[in-house]
């Protein structure tokens, strides 16, 4: 049975014009949902006090807001308001920065090292380092391992991502005979390799390279921190052998130990055998 070519045609129509609706309101609803989002986080940044995130989102975010302004002329004109109050108390952190980064370390019982100075600021003698871009309001912090995070530079917020980076390097339990068997193992591998004979100096690099391609967990902080500990603390013996260091000038191929700078560079590795 065939229906009628003016039914079917007429189906067809409707059918299209209620995907035209669709399509409309799910746009419109995509719409209604990104405005709430980002009104939603502007506000929580103002109760939190975080005039330099409030701007840094209102700037990504502008042309969304230029788009609410045409429906919601008074709310925009609010968070305009918002915007030129956040730009003023930008510039009141930022005069008394030193300051209050010091006092919000002082909460979270973290201390700056006595060189730091703004913009750059330091803690554990350089381990890790903030420094500030006023020009882009934000906080880039770095470690040995490099860059760790950027973002907007509101006090609590910097202070908190320090303290985050902080507790997973310093707050671990250190196993000492753990690491040195770690270190032992792969400086078998690297002489092994290398057809040379056990006692051999091992660039400390190279051992690292070992223990990152073995371990996709391998963080290189963590490993200077345990490093630091080791050589501190101990232990030191390990298969009737003895662990040494040997400085470098190099201060590339070399590891500078955590409130151990008086010995320079770490450069490689020796297991003597004991006598």
């Amino acid at each position: 049975m065939d229906f009628p070519k003016e039914l079917i045609e007429t189906l067809r129509l409707y059918n299209n014009q209620l995907s035209q609706d669709f399509q409309k309101k799910r746009i419109e609803t995509e719409e209604a949902q990104k405005k709430e989002k980002l009104i939603t986080n502007l506000l929580e940044y103002l109760n939190k006090g975080w005039p330099m995130h409030f701007l840094t989102m209102a700037d990504q975010q502008s042309d969304l807001l230029k788009r609410m302004k045409i429906t919601n002329p008074y709310e925009i004109g609010i968070l305009e308001y918002a915007y030129r109050f956040s730009k003023e108390e930008t510039t009141n952190i930022f005069k008394r920065y030193p300051n209050l980064l010091e006092e919000k370390c002082r909460e979270f019982r973290i201390t700056l090292d006595r060189n730091s100075s703004h913009p750059k600021y330091s803690v554990k003698n350089g381990f890790f380092k903030i420094e500030i871009v006023e020009a882009r309001r934000v906080a880039v912090l770095s470690d040995y391992e490099g860059k760790l995070i950027e973002l907007a530079a509101d006090i609590e917020p910097v202070v908190e991502a320090l303290r985050k980076e902080y507790i997973r390097v310093f707050d671990r339990k250190f196993q000492g005979i753990k690491f040195l068997k770690q270190l032992r193992s792969n400086y078998k591998i690297f002489i092994q390799k290398k057809h040379l004979p056990d006692g051999s100096s091992v660039p400390i690099k190279d051992i690292v390279k070992l223990m990152k391609k073995k371990n996709k967990k391998f963080r290189l902080d963590e490993f200077i921190a345990d490093l630091s500990s080791l050589v501190e603390k101990g232990p030191f013996e390990i298969e009737e052998r003895t662990i040494d260091f040997q400085q470098t000038k190099d201060t590339k191929q070399g590891i500078l130990l955590i409130d151990n700078s008086i010995r320079g560079y770490i450069g490689y590795v020796v297991f003597k055998e004991k006598l």
